[in-house]
């Protein structure tokens, strides 16, 4: 059973989590450096996440799942799922709802794992969809810079 600091903290985190979900439902300014940091985070935190469980089997199988995200995102994502338009001469992207809403979906399931958790399976197959999502993010990241560098070009 959590404490009432804990509650309050979780709360708070929970608070902030939906808020960057639901900023990430609109569109955003694309910035070069916002491709690259945001997938770094999304590793570091499913990282966090496992290496608690202490189960060298569960580590090692998040990067195979990530790879196989990152192909499957990448292959859903490369036929323009991705929305680009300018406002006022800055060029904005959008990504596909499916994308921000199962990565949040996730984290806030598995934040509740941490203080409710099940049983250790339930927390392993929870990292081993945030590993999957994550490389599908990272791929859009990636299809969202090239495509992006291709409007550049027609633009200028």
């Amino acid at each position: 059973m959590i404490n009432y600091y804990e509650n309050q903290l979780l709360i708070i985190y929970l608070v902030i989590i939906i808020y960057i979900g639901v900023r990430r439902l609109m569109p955003r300014k694309f910035r070069k450096t916002r491709m690259y940091f945001w997938p770094v985070i999304y590793v570091l935190l499913i990282l966090s996440f496992s290496y608690q469980l202490n189960d060298p089997l569960i580590l090692l199988l998040l990067p195979p799942l990530g790879v196989a995200g990152y192909f499957v995102g990448y292959k859903l994502l490369e036929n323009s799922k991705i929305e680009f338009f300018f406002k006022n001469g800055t060029l904005y992207y959008k990504w596909p709802y499916s994308i921000t809403l199962t990565w949040t979906a996730l984290y806030i399931f598995r934040i509740f794992l941490e203080f409710f958790a099940l049983n250790s399976i339930t927390i392993a197959i929870i990292d081993f969809l945030l590993a999957f999502n994550t490389g599908i993010l990272i791929s859009a990241s990636i299809v969202t810079v090239k495509e992006a560098e291709k409007i550049y070009g027609e633009y200028r």
